[in-house]
Order: C-alpha cells, then sequence, then structure tokens
C-alpha cells in the first residue's frame, strides 16, 4: 500500500515527468540532432549520449527528487518507526522498490526515443547496459535515502544542482577531456565510485571485450561506497532512537 501511494504521488508531481524524463530525453535529442545529419555518428558516440541521458534522469530522481521527498515525509515515518513495526530498514526497502520502478520507467522511455530514432538497438549490449543502469539507480537512490532522513528540505533545494554536478564528476573519466597531473588526480578519486566503471563497461561492451573485470569492480566499488551512507544511517538514526 505504501509503495503504491508513494508511487502515485510521484507520477502526479510535473517536476518529475520535467526534470528526471523531458529534459534528459530532449537532452539525448538535441545532443543527436547536434550533429551534422550527413556524417555518421560513431556508434560509441550514441552509446555514450545514451548513458549520459538515463543518468541524467537516475540521478535527478534518485538524488534531488528523492531526497527531497522523503525529506518531507521523514518526521512521519520516524514516529511510525518508534511506535510501530514498520521500520526505518522496512521504510527503506520500500522506498527503493518504489525508485526502481520510477527509474525503470525513466530508461523504458529513453530506450523507446532511441529505438524510434534508430540509434539503439536491442542486443546483449543494451541489456547489460539497463541492468547495470538499474543497479546504479539503487545506489544513488540509497545516497538520496540518507540525505533525505539527514538534511532539511529546505537544504536540501538550495543543494539540488550542486549535488548534480558533484555526482555527474563521478561519472564520465577526466582521461576523455584532458591528460595531465589533475586529471590524473581526479580520475584516482572516480574510481572509487561505481559510475565510473559504467563508461568502462559501455566502451567494453562495444568493443566486444570482456568486461568481467569492470564489472567486479562495479560492484566491489558499490558495496564499499555505499557501507558509509548505511553507516550513517544506523549511528545517527536506528542506534540513537533505542
Amino acid at each position: 500500500m505504501i509503495r503504491w501511494i508513494q508511487l502515485k504521488q510521484v507520477l502526479r508531481n510535473r517536476r518529475f515527468f520535467f526534470f528526471t524524463i523531458l529534459i534528459p530525453c530532449f537532452w539525448y535529442l538535441f545532443m543527436l540532432k547536434l550533429t551534422n545529419t550527413d556524417q555518421q555518428i560513431p556508434l560509441t558516440t550514441k552509446y555514450i549520449w545514451f548513458l549520459v541521458a538515463c543518468l541524467m534522469g537516475i540521478t535527478g530522481n534518485s538524488i534531488v527528487t528523492f531526497s527531497k521527498r522523503i525529506s518531507n515525509s521523514s518526521r512521519f515515518y520516524r514516529l511510525k518507526a518508534n511506535l510501530s513495526h514498520y521500520s526505518i530498514w522496512h521504510f527503506m526497502v520500500d522506498q527503493l522498490i518504489t525508485q526502481l520502478v520510477l527509474n525503470g520507467m525513466i530508461m523504458a522511455i529513453i530506450v523507446l526515443v532511441g529505438l524510434a530514432l534508430g540509434t539503439l538497438s536491442l542486443n546483449a549490449a543494451l541489456l547489460i547496459s539497463l541492468i547495470l543502469l538499474i543497479a546504479f539507480g539503487i545506489y544513488y537512490s540509497i545516497i538520496g535515502f540518507v540525505l533525505g532522513l539527514t538534511m532539511e528540505s529546505a537544504v536540501l533545494d538550495a543543494a539540488g544542482a550542486p549535488l548534480m554536478f558533484i555526482s555527474a564528476l563521478f561519472i564520465v573519466p577526466f582521461s576523455t577531456f584532458a591528460n595531465n597531473s589533475f586529471e590524473h588526480f581526479i580520475t584516482a578519486i572516480q574510481k572509487v565510485f561505481p559510475g565510473y566503471y559504467l563508461y568502462s563497461i559501455g566502451t567494453h561492451l562495444l568493443a566486444h571485450a570482456p568486461i568481467g573485470t569492470e564489472l567486479t569492480k562495479f560492484f566491489i566499488s558499490f558495496c564499499l561506497t555505499t557501507l558509509p551512507f548505511i553507516g550513517i544511517l544506523w549511528f545517527k538514526l536506528i542506534k540513537k532512537a533505542r
């Protein structure tokens, strides 16, 4: 019931459709049209644009919109956790399932746009990419959930754009833009987070190269960088409430 209520609440929100679906789709279309139609767009470029469009929608939904929604309802669910068996963990699981549905809908719409334009193909590379994007959406949703429970709505409103910018910094490798000591330093930081490996796995898939090593690094990074946020949730909310 709670999942369905939350889902209906989000689907009635015009900001959700504008910022997490329309803007990524328009950006995807803009990047495709920006290239001269007389030239053949490289497959790698089209694939990267698709990934970035999906990540724009997932990031906006999971970090910005989701954290604000959690912050607005946090007092009610904290009270409910103290007065019933509905724990914060249960609350988080319900919210992550809702996020799974919403992120899946965002990606499905962008995929349909790509298929309609002929810039995407239904193949194993696309399927693997979608699975990894779903996993990455869960990762960002966990972060958004913790931010929502630990920060005030006004702060999240002000921090929305900076959070989007910071999130983007940990996805596309700096080595694609520059080659200097600063780039190597930033890239070393990026390798700590799972978003970095989405790009690498994508290029490996397009080159028909093995992805086992990069996939392992993705999931190791996913688990290790999630632990601090779970720790914050435990020490600041659950342990404190006992």
